[in-house]
């Protein structure tokens, strides 16, 4: 049984070439995507190149197409090969030893397999201090945030991509991820598509994967401790065009999750504003992105917009 992954890249962090080892030491055969990284940064893959990394594969796109066309290029690839699953990483998560291992022993001990979309690990940010908690409904209209030291969490919303195992014979039922997203909510969607089908998300808790969850940073305001994301404008342009899609599809079917990003954004936006730099060109991405949204203008931000945004940092 040959174990098979996605990694996308797009201007990896120098510390990249050295979790490609983390990576092959687990995995049998690793697809790296690139999304049209600078000539200076794709210099790490002519190195592993010429080291000749047996068990990796590259795959080079001329221009960033979004993180969820390279999804959908990667999986058509392992699908027409034959393979039946397949593990996502972003460029800068570091599966912890035996974390490959004790994911496909949950899917294959399950006996629902069949029906499971993905199967995640639990998430450490050890820059952040955080421990990600994961979202499931309690009850109909609310939510609960857990992590579990025992070993599995069951019926769980939403997992993010990095580290996740994919069932690629329910992502040919489910569909591909949505391009016209680019990035963010792409991983939401899809999970939230999958549970619509009838699909389920596991976590596994006893496997680890250490994964920067954007740039957050620990603040505290007198007894209370938040962790601001410090996205850049154009990530805020992206979560505010693409969550008016999302409600719109799935706020009636999944109220708790509706609840959960009334929330959860609501909190965001508190925190960048007590504690961000670049307020002004953020909340301007957020308000162009909330009007793109509103008008169906999806995929790759315009130029003028990006040019606008630009000049109000």
């Amino acid at each position: 049984m040959n174990t098979n992954a996605i990694i996308v890249t797009y201007n990896p962090p120098s510390e990249f070439y050295e979790n490609l080892f983390h990576w092959r030491n687990q995995l049998d055969h690793v697809i790296i995507i690139d999304n049209g990284s600078t000539p200076e940064k794709r210099s790490f893959f002519q190195q592993a190149i010429q080291d000749n990394l047996g068990n990796i594969e590259f795959i080079f796109n001329k221009t960033n197409l979004g993180i969820a066309a390279a999804l959908n290029q990667g999986f058509a690839r392992l699908v027409n090969q034959g393979s039946d699953l397949v593990f996502v990483f972003d460029q800068d998560s570091q599966p912890a030893p035996g974390m490959v291992e004790t994911i496909l022993d949950t899917f294959y001990s399950h006996p629902q397999r069949e029906q499971i979309a993905i199967v995640a690990p639990m998430i450490e940010d050890p820059a952040g201090g955080i421990t990600f908690r994961y979202m499931r409904p309690h009850g109909r209209f609310f939510f609960e945030r857990i992590r579990s030291d025992s070993q599995k969490l069951e019926d769980v919303t939403i997992v993010i991509t990095s580290g996740a195992l994919y069932n690629l014979k329910a992502y040919q039922k489910i569909g591909p991820f949505r391009d016209d997203f680019f990035i963010d909510y792409v991983d939401t969607e899809y999970c939230l598509r999958a549970k619509q089908n009838g699909y389920t998300i596991v976590v596994n808790c006893k496997a680890r994967l250490q994964h920067r969850l954007g740039n957050q940073q620990k603040r505290r305001v007198g007894p209370l401790t938040m962790h601001p994301t410090f996205h850049s404008p154009l990530r805020w342009y992206y979560i505010s065009r693409n969550r008016i899609p999302m409600v719109l599809l799935y706020a009636y079917r999944f109220p708790h999750w509706f609840f959960y990003e009334l929330v959860n954004n609501s909190y965001g936006l508190i925190r960048l504003l007590l504690f961000e730099d670049k307020k002004a060109s953020k909340l301007l991405a957020m308000l162009l992105g909330t009007l793109d949204g509103l008008n169906r203008r999806m995929g790759p931000i315009s130029n003028s917009k990006k040019a606008l945004i630009a000049k109000n940092e």
